[in-house]
């Protein structure tokens, strides 16, 4: 049975990180975004259909107006919520707004020093504890030497971590820069043992962990089972609706 749903919002950003996979090509952004009665329609058509949990995403959801009436339906619809966002438009009166809308969680993304600090400033905003505090770092050649320290930043914190490393599709551009594939001997000596930490600190993240190790190690593993396309689905901006993000066809 179909659980989660991961709604874009907008393909719009207010950065351009260059691992995005609109960035690398991988992915194109929509022609067209739907408009607000659209999204509103969308998330009542998730709901009739035993959808249990929402996870708001983009590019930057925040750089939509609607987003926090989006959480504030969902909510009143009983659905859980998740919001990804690179924080740039969170302030402390989004950050209010987004907690009094009813959000159940928010992931950030956490790629680089100046990206902590900047987080730092809208921490004591998140709800006080009531709000799900999670940092997604995407592991790629762009922040490999602050790893460790980004790590250590989210466990000062207590917030939970998502090592997550760059997806580059062969032979777009930068992948012998950014792509895991590619880190030196000891880049990845040491990448491998931070991942293996957080493997050991969260087992949920344990199979993960173990498949990632393999597969930019150059072991073999059996990939852990994927709810995407059976668990989950995802609506982009324009109304179309797919398995995955890695699956348009």
């Amino acid at each position: 049975m179909m659980d989660t749903a991961f709604l874009v919002v907008t393909n719009r950003c207010s950065r351009r990180c260059a691992f995005c996979f609109y960035s690398t090509g991988y992915l194109s952004p929509t022609a067209g975004e739907m408009d607000a009665a659209g999204l509103f329609s969308a998330l009542e058509r998730l709901a009739g259909m035993g959808i249990r949990q929402v996870i708001i995403t983009g590019g930057e959801p925040l750089l939509r107006p609607e987003t926090v009436e989006v959480v504030r339906r969902a909510a009143a619809m009983g659905l859980g919520t998740l919001l990804l966002t690179n924080a740039d438009p969170l302030d402390a009166r989004a950050a209010a707004a987004l907690v009094d809308a009813g959000l159940g969680g928010v992931s950030l993304s956490v790629n680089s020093p100046a990206d902590a600090a900047m987080i730092d400033r809208v921490l004591p905003s998140l709800g006080g504890g009531r709000l799900a505090v999670t940092a997604t770092v995407v592991m790629s050649g762009a922040n490999a030497a602050d790893l460790r320290a980004l790590y250590d930043w989210a466990a000062a914190r207590r917030i939970g971590i998502i090592l997550q490393p760059a997806f580059v599709p062969p032979g777009a551009e930068g992948e012998a820069e950014l792509s895991p594939r590619h880190f030196g001997a000891e880049t990845w000596r040491r990448a491998a043992g931070l991942l293996e930490e957080w493997g050991k600190a969260q087992p949920h993240a344990a199979a993960y962990v173990r498949y990632i190790l393999a597969l930019y190690g150059k072991g073999t593993a059996r990939p852990p089972r994927c709810g995407m396309g059976t668990d989950a689905l995802v609506v982009d901006c324009d109304g179309a609706v797919y398995p995955c993000f890695h699956r348009r066809d």
